[in-house]
């Protein structure tokens, strides 16, 4: 065993570098439901005495569920959903009604292995260990862009002995099916144990869900491989130091990264089927584009962190890095099989994270915490159009000026909690952040060609700003008895502003349309939290109140005369207003029978939101935010090793777009399962979305290339799958 001597020195060396939240140690699954552990304080905490809002889910629950994929996620906390714009499209994370639009990014942040990911494409979830769904404002300790909540995963990590796992799967469903392959391998790579690693890899082959029904649009295809790799070094009782690396890769010719499909597909076959789509009708998964497609994406994620044990408490510090490159071609704006106008985008994104931070023991009546962070991100877009037929091929764009943005955030932050010696049940809570937030953007000069609509112009443009927020977090918790507790928090979120590069097309403009400012909110709500039959369940729920008086949403941009200049504009002097409720909860009915369930509700409105000098949202519903969730689970496991689960999922009705223009009606949604599980083996035979419904998933628009005739159109959730899966453990 080293000394603590050697062992500060390692400390100081880390400290030497930029640094962000990578949790340091893996603690074992808890064995009972009451010993359930909350990390989302960046301190291991029973559940009972967390102060938050908050869904976990360990592995076991993950597996149980059939889990694998993030979009699937949302089914399992209330009042949390997902939206996506396509099949390899990025998240937008809803959470009590502050919804994320693919415009604007993301009021929740996703973080894997403690690496944030504030734009989160739907990777496949490979070998989880924990998942923790965190509803209401984190920014005290995570700061921008986790106003609404915060996902927290944690993926399975090196092991003091040698285990492994494979994995395969098979899917079917109406337009294809696919494969994939994955697995895991951990234990010590020295004899004393001191450094560990593992290994996990995917690797797989789907078809799109979605068929293109024109014949020069080729057969959408998804190609991923993943490999990540970790190392646990302890050189002593005080010190850990823990790596990460990962690449995923994804290529899918015959895909555009976004695909939206028409909701009225009988008024759409009326209006396209005879002049432009040749007699062929859409169907309910089915659609009918020209425009050739292909999407590329590749990530690449490295991170380091180390932990000091020390008597007056912890140090942890940890810096990562992760590099994104997506390349998707053949976004078709006329929506047809006419040759009319293609589009094609390119993004290029780095970021870099880093934090250190020092906890005091958590067995003292007061508790406390204080730590630096910094993030900086840079980003390079470009735009590309093509005009003609599709067999111009994929390399017949015209390209627009390159977009440069960067960003660099700089925030200091410090919670305390303290049980009152007089009052040994009640601990209250603060917690303060202040956050710096620098946002600068480029734009050349240059032109992009729409076809018969023209040039757009785009003039040289170099925009900065230095956004400022501070952001406070109070609470209480009264513990009632040793399976009761309850609480009340407020806390405030922000998003930092930026700026409408958009609206630099014009040379009619003004700093209010360039520049948008930062948006908050507060959010106040009570909750409580009860462990059920000495461990065999808990249930947690919460009532919530949330305004933001400056909310960031798409405008419409004028001059001083009113006329029009940028139908592509964030404003952030809306308003919105948000409440509900939710329940949750877990239960070993018998031995082998188990439940799961939960529900939300949401009243979520605009309480001011002008998209003209005529008109104002007042009153309409929040886009992309169902008015109720709800889920319920039975799983029951014979002796034998035989286990069925069935499974339903509640969505309430949800508007598509701000205007409420239209509405994705209020759906069920069924799951089976069936298995096999006797000692290393397993196998399963499942089935999603049982009765195949068809549901609108994100945004609607109007078709860009031919106007308003009536028609919207959105993307649209998989269709009925069905499943086989064995896998073999050691």
């Amino acid at each position: 065993m080293k000394s603590p001597v050697s062992s500060a020195a390692l400390v100081a060396a880390s400290l030497l570098v930029p640094v962000l939240p990578v949790h340091a140690q893996q603690k074992e699954a808890a064995t009972t439901l009451d010993g359930v552990m909350v990390t989302g304080s960046k301190r291991d905490t029973p559940y009972l005495k967390s102060d938050l809002s908050v869904t976990v889910l360990d592995r076991e629950a993950l597996q149980q569920a059939g889990v694998t994929e993030f979009r699937d996620l949302d089914k399992l906390a209330p009042n949390v959903k997902f939206n996506v714009m396509g099949q390899l499209s990025n998240m937008f994370i809803s959470i009590r009604g502050i919804e994320s639009n693919p415009f604007l990014v993301n009021r929740a942040s996703v973080y894997i292995d403690g690496i944030p990911f504030r734009e989160l494409s739907n990777a496949v979830l490979n070998q989880v260990d924990s998942v923790e769904v965190l509803r209401g404002p984190q920014g005290t300790l995570y700061g921008a862009n986790s106003e609404s909540g915060l996902v927290l995963v944690r993926t399975r990590g090196p092991s003091d002995a040698t285990e492994g796992e494979v994995n395969l799967r098979h899917t079917w469903f109406g337009n294809g099916g696919g494969t994939a392959l994955d697995g895991f391998l951990s234990g010590p790579l020295d004899k004393g144990g001191v450094l560990t690693g593992s290994v996990a890899f995917m690797g797989s082959q789907e078809d799109a869900y979605l068929k293109n029904l024109t014949p020069s649009g080729a057969r959408g295809k998804v190609d991923e491989g993943y490999l990540q790799g970790k190392l646990r070094w302890r050189p002593s009782d005080y010190v850990q130091v823990n790596a990460l690396a990962y690449h995923l890769r994804t290529r899918a010719p015959g895909m555009f990264e976004y695909e939206y499909l028409p909701l009225d597909t009988g008024l759409y076959n009326r209006t396209y089927g005879s002049t432009l789509n040749g007699g062929r009708q859409a169907g309910d998964f089915t659609y009918i584009n020209d425009a050739p497609k292909r999407t590329e994406k590749d990530e690449t994620v490295a991170g380091l962190s180390a932990q000091w044990q020390l008597q007056a408490g912890t140090l942890d510090v940890a810096t990562s890095y992760r590099g994104e490159e997506v390349m998707s071609a053949g976004y078709d704006f006329d929506m047809t099989a006419s040759a009319a106008l293609a589009g094609r985008i390119y993004d290029k994104k780095n970021e870099w994270t880093g934090e250190a931070r020092f906890s005091s023991p958590s067995d003292q009546a007061l508790t406390w915490m204080a730590g630096v962070a910094t993030y900086r991100t840079g980003k390079d877009s470009i735009l590309g159009t093509f005009v003609g037929p599709a067999t111009r091929g994929l390399d017949s764009y015209n390209l627009a000026p390159r977009q440069t943005s960067k960003g660099e955030d700089y925030s200091v932050f410090a919670t305390a909690s303290y049980t009152l010696p007089a009052l040994p049940k009640l601990t209250a809570s603060v917690g303060l952040r202040h956050e710096q937030a620098r946002r600068s953007t480029e734009q050349r000069a240059g032109a992009l060609d729409l076809g018969a609509g023209g040039l757009v112009l785009y003039r040289d443009a170099a925009l900065a700003h230095t956004f400022s927020a501070t952001l406070p977090r109070v609470s209480l918790r009264y513990d009632a008895s040793d399976d009761l507790s309850f609480y009340a928090a407020s806390a405030k979120g922000y998003i930092p502003g930026g700026f409408n590069l958009a609206a630099a097309q014009s040379d009619v403009v003004n700093d209010k349309v360039l520049r948008y400012e930062s948006e908050r909110m507060w959010s106040h709500e009570l909750g409580f939290k009860m462990n059920l039959a000495g461990g065999r369940g808990h249930i947690g729920g919460a009532l919530f109140h949330i305004t933001s008086d400056n909310w960031q949403e798409i405008q419409v941009a004028t001059d001083a005369d009113g006329r029009p200049i940028s139908s592509d504009y964030v404003g952030s002097d809306a308003s919105i207003r948000s409440r509900g409720a939710e329940l949750e909860g877990v239960f070993d009915v018998l031995p082998g029978l188990s439940l799961m369930a939960n529900v939300g509700y949401v009243d979520a409105k605009y309480t001011k939101l002008w998209v003209s000098a005529e008109q104002n949202l007042a009153g309409k519903r929040v886009k992309l935010t169902p008015h109720y969730t709800g889920y319920l689970a039975a799983r029951y496991q014979f002796d034998s090793g035989v286990y069925a689960r069935v499974e339903s999922q509640f969505t309430g009705s949800s508007a598509l777009d701000e205007r409420n223009r239209a509405f994705q009606p209020a759906v069920a949604v069924l799951g089976l399962q069936v298995g096999y599980e006797t000692g290393p083996w397993s196998t399963r035979l499942y089935v999603q979305n049982l009765t195949d419904k068809r549901r609108i998933n994100g945004l609607i628009f109007d078709n860009l290339a031919f106007g308003r005739d009536g028609n919207y159109y959105g993307p649209v959730d998989h269709p009925r799958i069905f499943g086989a899966e064995v896998g073999y453990r050691f």
